[in-house]
C-alpha cells in the first residue's frame, strides 16, 4: 500500500511538472531551440543599423504579437530612422482610415493630447503609452520642420466605419452641406441597432455616399485640398466596409479574410499615390506579421496584404517581420470562455531558434536582412532562413488553451519566404492598454 502511495505521489508530481511546463509553453521544440548558433550571431546586425534599399517605397513593419511593448516601441524606432535618414513622410497603421484622420489632425498641431487620441481609436490594443509616444514624436517633429517636410498619420484598415461616418458628418457640417439623405449611413452610428444589413440597405448606403461625394467635390476649390480628399476617401472606406460586412464568415471565411487584406492593400496604394503628390512618396506600414508577410500564415487565407503589395510593387515593397523567443502579450480573452470583453497577459515561447540568438546581443535584439544573405557567403544561415522554422504569431485574441495547442500561436514556415528581413527579440513584455 505504501509503495502504491509513493508511486501515486511521483505520478502526481510528474503531472504537475508537465502542466507547469505546458503553462509556459515549454516543450521539446523550445528546448531544442535553446542553443547558441554562432553563424546567426556573427551575421546579426543592430536594429539601429537597419538599412532599407533606396528603391523601396513601402516598408511594412510587422509584429508577432499586437500586445507586446517592444513591438509597439519598434514602430517609433523604425519610423524615426526612416524619417530622419531616408526622408519617409507617412506612418500608416492597421486601424480604420477614419480613426486615424483624428490622429493625423493631432500630429499636424491640432488640439488634444496624444493619450486621449490613442484612447479613442477603435482597437483597444492601441490604447497604450507606446502609441501615444509615437504621436507625440510625430507632432514634435512636425513643429520643427517646414510645411513641405511635415509627416502624416494614416489608417489603412476598413472594419470600423463609424469613425469615418463621424468624420464625414463633421466635414459636411463645417462646410454647409445640408439636406442630404443619411438614414442608411446612420446605421453605423446607431447604438441601438440590432438587425443586420440587407442588400437593400447596402444599396441605400452606397447611393447616399455617392450623392454626398458629388456635393463635396462640387464645392471643392482645388483638387489638392486634403480636407476634400480625406472626406471623399472616408466615404469610399465606408462603402468598402459595407461590402466586407455582407460576406458571411460562417460559410465563406476564406473570402472574408482575403477581402480585408485586399481592401487594406488598396488603401495602402491610395496612400502611396497621395504621398507621391504631397510628400516624399515613401511610407511605412505597421501591422501584424500576418498582414505584412509576403504570403499568408495559414490556409485560412489565400492572399495577404503584403503579398498583394509585393506582387504589385516588387522590390519597392520591403516586408520586415518580427519575432521573439519568450515573453508576454496582452490580448483579449476568447469570448467562448466569457461573454464579457476582457483582456489579460499571456506568457508564450515560440521555439524560434533564430530569435533565441538575441540572448547574446547587447540590447537583446538584432536584425537580419535576408536579401543580403547568400549561400556562397553563409550556407548554414542561408539554409536556416529558407527552411521551416517555428515562429510566434499571436493576434488580438488568445486563450489559455493555447498552452496545450502550440500550433494555435506558432507557425512553421521559412522566414525568407515570408519576409525580406526580420527583427528578433529575446524576450518581450505585455502592454497595458486602457479600455
Amino acid at each position: 500500500m505504501k509503495v502504491l502511495k509513493k508511486i501515486g505521489k511521483i505520478l502526481l508530481m510528474i503531472i504537475i511538472a508537465i502542466s507547469i511546463l505546458l503553462g509556459v509553453g515549454l516543450n521539446y521544440k523550445t528546448v531544442l531551440a535553446m542553443h547558441k548558433n554562432k553563424t546567426v550571431v556573427e551575421n546579426a546586425k543592430t536594429v539601429s543599423g537597419l538599412d532599407i534599399p533606396d528603391n523601396v517605397e513601402i516598408v511594412g513593419l510587422g509584429e508577432a504579437t499586437h500586445g507586446s511593448v517592444e513591438f509597439q516601441e519598434s514602430k517609433l524606432d523604425v519610423f524615426k530612422m526612416l524619417v530622419e535618414k531616408e526622408g519617409y513622410s507617412a506612418f500608416c497603421l492597421e486601424a480604420d482610415f477614419g480613426d486615424c484622420l483624428r490622429a493625423n489632425e493631432f500630429v499636424q498641431g491640432g488640439e488634444g493630447d496624444a493619450r486621449e487620441v490613442v484612447n479613442n481609436l477603435s482597437f483597444n490594443l492601441y490604447h497604450t503609452q507606446q502609441m501615444a509616444d509615437l504621436l507625440d514624436w510625430m507632432r514634435e517633429y512636425n513643429a520643427s520642420v517646414s510645411k513641405d517636410k511635415k509627416i502624416r498619420f494614416y489608417g489603412f484598415d476598413m472594419q470600423n466605419p463609424e469613425k469615418s461616418v463621424e468624420y464625414l458628418y463633421d466635414y459636411m457640417k463645417k462646410n454647409g452641406i445640408t439636406g442630404k439623405e443619411t438614414t442608411g449611413i446612420d446605421y453605423f452610428i446607431d447604438e441601438n441597432r440590432t438587425e443586420s444589413m440587407t442588400e437593400d440597405d447596402v444599396k441605400k448606403v452606397k447611393e447616399e455616399l455617392e450623392d454626398i461625394k458629388k456635393e463635396i467635390n462640387a464645392a471643392a476649390t482645388n483638387d489638392q485640398d486634403l480636407d476634400v480628399i480625406f472626406a471623399t476617401k472616408a466615404a469610399d472606406n465606408i462603402a468598402t466596409c459595407v461590402d466586407y460586412a455582407m460576406i458571411n464568415f460562417q460559410t465563406d471565411y476564406q473570402k472574408k479574410y482575403d477581402a480585408r487584406d485586399i481592401a487594406m492593400a488598396d488603401n495602402v496604394s491610395w496612400i502611396l499615390d497621395l504621398e507621391k503628390k504631397i510628400g516624399s512618396g515613401k511610407i511605412m506600414l505597421a501591422a501584424h506579421d500576418g498582414h505584412i508577410s509576403k504570403k499568408p500564415h495559414s490556409i485560412i487565407q489565400s492572399v495577404s496584404m503584403g503579398g498583394v503589395l509585393k506582387e504589385k510593387y516588387g522590390d519597392a515593397y520591403y516586408s520586415l517581420g518580427t519575432d521573439f523567443f519568450k515573453g508576454k502579450t496582452n490580448a483579449s480573452v476568447s469570448r467562448v470562455i466569457s461573454s464579457e470583453y476582457q483582456r489579460k497577459d499571456f506568457f508564450f515561447t515560440t521555439a524560434d531558434p533564430i530569435a533565441y540568438q538575441a540572448k547574446y546581443m547587447d540590447d537583446k535584439r538584432f536584425y537580419l536582412d535576408f536579401e543580403t544573405i547568400s549561400s556562397e557567403d553563409s550556407k548554414e544561415l542561408y539554409d536556416l532562413i529558407h527552411s521551416d522554422v517555428s515562429m510566434g504569431t499571436i493576434g488580438e485574441g488568445a486563450s489559455d488553451l493555447y498552452y496545450l495547442f502550440h500550433s494555435a500561436y506558432r507557425i512553421e514556415m521559412a522566414p525568407a519566404d515570408l519576409y525580406d528581413g526580420m527583427i528578433y527579440y529575446y524576450s518581450v513584455s505585455a502592454t497595458s492598454p486602457q479600455y
